[in-house]
């Protein structure tokens, strides 16, 4: 293959390879190239466009794209960067064509950044190791879900027995369930199935009241409404008996800063904690590309970096300050504008974050989201990929939090120690989502010795078995309520194996709107609590 470029851009690579003392010219070619693909750089195929051709002229694959030990050209690799990068297999003319393309545009992009810089600094090689730097992350992979590297932080527990009744069996005896105590359940989490109708969300209000009521309001939760079926108005008992509030996202975004669990102090961890942002982002928002990504993680590390020294300069002014949404969306918007990057989903998800969900810049002094009960309405006027980032960049958050905490070490009556209650309704949403059950999965496994229960409320049993985990076997406490799929091997499966077999198909047949299945000793139906009828109860 020969490909010739244009005299202005081998004036620019003589410049460039005497200026970085490389010994072979193509180096600098390699990186301007894959910088342009770094940002994204994109042009029209069918545009005719020509880079003129009269300058260095290279015969030899191997001069311009490197060669292996063996003297192999690395043509196909850039051959398969490009094939990516426009989503084709180029022919070789269109291959040179868009080569030289994306190369003028990188050629000319570094020149331009290194016109300001102080050579006799070093500053020149500090901004292209930083180009390096950033390809070699755009194409590493870390674990999304990899926890704070912080100092242990010290949350509040609640040390006392935690006892609910669920509802009263056919005798009408109460079924209370020690939830926190260990010599009943090795586990605090409560996964509950029921269909539309079935009682599920009423009983789960009916469990955060008395959990409210008797550790008088210490234990705190937070509900998050998929449905956003929320009202204020019939909601009003529930908050004045919870000591709850209610998050309408229609009316006014939610008072957290997602990026503020990123370490301020300690470099290596701020790196961890952005690339886990950013996975986090991309694990939900899975329209987002590898370059998108990229883009995504180099623009929070900048505003860091920016943050960093604004402190240095202003101690008293930035110390502890987080960079926010907004200022990512402010950042991003530069640097389009500097790039000629046209706006795309990457662009809408982080207004849509920065405006509608998370308020941009939360009052310093109120509380923590884990120091409060909260109500978190989801309108469906948002689309799913929103929502689910409501979700999940709270529950990244409050993951966060709490995994820079020591453990909860049980009393000598084996009492678990509780922090917080976390109630995610319409699970199945996440749980049908190859890369949100996944990260379900893993905040279930490290949140359980933290002392925060998670309850689970999905539409059928077979929701909680996925093709790559089974999500009741991270349960030890499952309610079956009235369900479509009445399937007696998935209600075995989800409740638990019973002593008799006959008695569970028994009670299968009994199940309707507000009664569920229980299986502690024996399965059991039973007539489940309903916040309604308590609040009837109590006369309000």
């Amino acid at each position: 293959m020969r490909i010739r470029i244009s005299k202005r851009n081998s004036e620019i690579i003589d410049h460039l390879t005497s200026l970085y003392n490389f010994k072979l010219d193509g180096v600098i070619a390699r990186i301007a190239f894959t910088y342009s693909l770094q940002l994204n750089k994109k042009f029209n195929i069918l545009e005719d466009v020509q880079i003129g051709s009269d300058g260095k002229d290279w015969r030899d694959e191997r001069a311009l794209f490197g060669n292996s030990a063996d003297e192999k050209s690395y043509y196909v690799i850039y051959k398969a960067l490009l094939d990516q990068h426009y989503n084709k297999n180029l022919t070789e003319e269109e291959f040179i064509k868009l080569f030289k393309r994306q190369l003028d545009f990188g050629l000319e992009k570094i020149y331009q950044d290194i016109e300001d810089k102080n050579i006799t600094s070093g500053s020149h090689i500090s901004h292209l190791m930083k180009l390096v730097k950033n390809g070699l992350e755009l194409i590493s992979e870390t674990n999304p879900f990899l926890p704070n590297l912080t100092t242990t932080k010290e949350i509040n527990s609640y040390k006392e027995l935690v006892s609910i009744v669920v509802g009263k069996d056919e005798l009408q005896n109460e079924i209370r369930l020690r939830i926190n105590d260990l010599n009943e359940f090795d586990s605090c989490n409560i996964a509950i199935a029921g269909m539309v109708g079935s009682g599920k969300t009423e009983l789960v209000k009916d469990l955060l009241y008395q959990i409210s009521v008797q550790t008088k309001n210490e234990l705190k939760f937070i509900f998050f409404d998929y449905k956003g079926e929320g009202n204020p108005d019939r909601l009003k008992s529930f908050f004045e008996l919870t000591g709850s509030k209610m998050v309408d996202l229609r009316k006014m975004p939610f008072e957290l800063n997602p990026l503020s669990f990123i370490n301020l102090q300690d470099e290596r961890a701020r790196t961890f904690n952005i690339k886990s942002f950013v996975d986090f982002v991309c694990t939900i928002a899975t329209q987002l590309g590898a370059n998108q990504k990229h883009i995504l993680q180099t623009i929070i590390t900048d505003c860091f970096n920016h943050q960093n020294n604004l402190q240095s300069l202003m101690p008293e002014s930035y110390a502890n300050v987080h960079p926010t949404l907004n200022t990512v969306l402010e950042t991003l918007d530069t640097y389009n504008q500097d790039n000629q990057r046209s706006p795309d989903t990457l662009d809408a998800i982080i207004s849509d974050l920065a405006t509608s969900i998370f308020q941009s810049q939360p009052n310093a002094q109120s509380k923590k989201i884990y120091e409060q009960s909260l109500y978190i309405n989801l309108p469906l006027e948002l689309s799913d990929t929103l929502r689910q980032l409501c979700v999940f960049l709270t529950l990244k958050y409050l993951l966060a939090e709490f995994s820079s905490t020591n453990d909860t070490e049980p009393t000598k009556d084996r009492v678990k120690p509780l922090r917080y209650i976390i109630v995610i309704d319409e699970a199945h949403v996440y749980l049908k989502n190859k890369n949100a059950s996944k990260a379900l999965e893993d905040i279930l496994r490290v949140l359980r010795s933290k002392g925060v229960v998670i309850i689970m409320l999905t539409q059928g049993v077979e929701d909680y078995k996925t093709k790559n985990f089974d999500f009741a076997s991270q349960i030890k406490i499952p309610l079956c309520l009235n369900i479509n799929n009445k399937d007696y091997k998935l209600i075995e499966s989800f409740v638990g194996t019973p002593r008799s077999k006959q008695k569970l198909q028994e009670i299968i047949g009994k199940l309707e709107p507000q009664k569920a299945i229980i299986n502690i000793i024996e399965p059991q139906i039973i007539k489940i609590n309903q916040f309604w009828q308590t609040l009837k109860e109590k006369g309000n």
